[in-house]
């Protein structure tokens, strides 16, 4: 078995063009179950000797590799091994984590898209910028320059509210994948930028660079799904890739190696905006020190529109959808903006401001975009 250590932008899978040149080992992620496959990292101290130790483990263990990759933001390489064979898995973990060739090991975990559904026609169209005050922020700034990584679903570049907007389109969860387009990525990309020069909608940020990392995928019963493997290797993406901001419109348990993926992040200068969850706590990522959670009444959340926001749909359509995925697109939107007047902001100066930028309406507190952006003494009336 052969393998070469190289930059992972090289091994990335475009949705247009499938880039097939490579030799890394990978897998669809949604055929890697949740609890039955590990991941294991193992540091990249001799490179050469990579490809002979996974052969070494898999004997030792007696589990079939699955998957390989380089994390290069990590300096580490990733094996991912099948597990539903063995009779105790935590036992298995226990044997691999007291052994020191390996760095870390842990479970796939799997993750979901957050989001409940709304409809109501007679909703305004578009009440949540007049609500987030957004507008009077368009007339000076829209994002220009900055770029924001949507970790979601498929997204729909084709749609005309978002062509142009997405500069590029990543899949992490097929292994040869074709271009496709999914509700959750199309509505979450469409709240963030969807531009200004059709007669759609417009985004919180048209002027941003949209990058779609797709980690997560639909299934029938949710609107979609995402795990361990597919998340981190988009994380690890970003970070490699000048990402200012990372929309992470998911919500699952505590994992380790995404943990050290989004600190990493954030230390990198990285914006990371998550969803805060339906329920009354946190929950992960956005509950990581750092991250801005955003939705409405959880914890220390980021109080955003949520619920019934008009946003894109595939096939050039539109429909409403809420949840603390949607607050998050939205709040990721108007860093955005901040960004855009001011590109030296750190991950928490920008927390700080979103905090200070908070107002009261008649129902609820509400970010606004205003605020944030020109100062919490602006004038913000429309």
């Amino acid at each position: 078995m052969t393998r070469f250590i190289a930059c992972l932008a090289l091994l990335t899978l475009i949705w247009v063009r499938p880039v097939m040149a490579q030799d890394w080992q990978l897998a669809n992620a949604d055929t890697l179950a949740p609890a039955t496959f590990l991941i294991l990292t193992i540091p990249r101290d001799d490179p050469e000797a990579l490809a002979a130790l996974g052969d070494r483990l898999e004997a030792d263990f007696n589990v079939p590799l699955t998957a390989e990759w380089p994390l290069n933001a990590l300096d580490v390489h990733c094996f991912v091994f099948d597990a539903r064979d063995v009779a105790d898995v935590q036992e298995l973990i226990d044997q691999m984590e007291a052994d020191t060739r390996i760095r870390t090991v842990q479970r796939i975990r799997n993750f979901t898209l957050t989001e409940m559904y709304h409809s109501d026609p007679l909703l305004p169209m578009q009440w949540a910028l007049k609500g987030m005050q957004v507008l009077p922020v368009h007339s000076k700034w829209r994002g220009e320059g900055v770029r924001i990584g949507i970790v979601d679903s498929a997204i729909d570049r084709d749609h005309p509210d978002l062509a142009g907007q997405m500069v590029d389109l990543r899949d992490f969860v097929a292994a040869n994948p074709e271009p496709v387009a999914e509700a959750h990525g199309t509505a979450i990309a469409g709240v963030i930028g969807a531009g200004v020069t059709n007669e759609g909608i417009v985004g919180v940020a048209p002027g941003a660079q949209m990058v779609g990392l797709r980690a997560c995928w639909q299934d029938g019963s949710t609107p979609g799904v995402c795990n361990s493997f597919s998340l981190a290797r988009a994380i690890n993406f970003a970070i490699l890739n000048d990402i200012d901001v990372l929309n992470l419109s998911i919500g699952g348990p505590d994992d380790p190696l995404l943990a050290e993926l989004i600190e990493t992040a954030l230390q990198a200068g990285i914006v990371v905006v998550a969803a805060s969850g339906e329920g009354d706590a946190l929950v992960y990522p956005a509950a990581l020190d750092g991250v801005i959670a955003a939705g409405q009444g959880v914890g220390k959340s980021v109080p955003a529109p949520m619920i019934d926001v008009l946003t894109t749909a595939p096939g050039a359509s539109h429909r409403y959808a809420s949840g603390s995925s949607i607050a998050t697109a939205h709040v990721s939107g108007v860093v955005a903006l901040m960004l855009a007047k001011d590109p030296a902001l750190t991950p928490r100066q920008i927390a700080q401001k979103l905090s200070a930028a908070i107002y009261a309406t008649e129902t609820q507190p509400m970010l606004s975009a205003c605020k944030a952006t020109f100062g919490p003494n602006a004038e913000c009336a429309l």
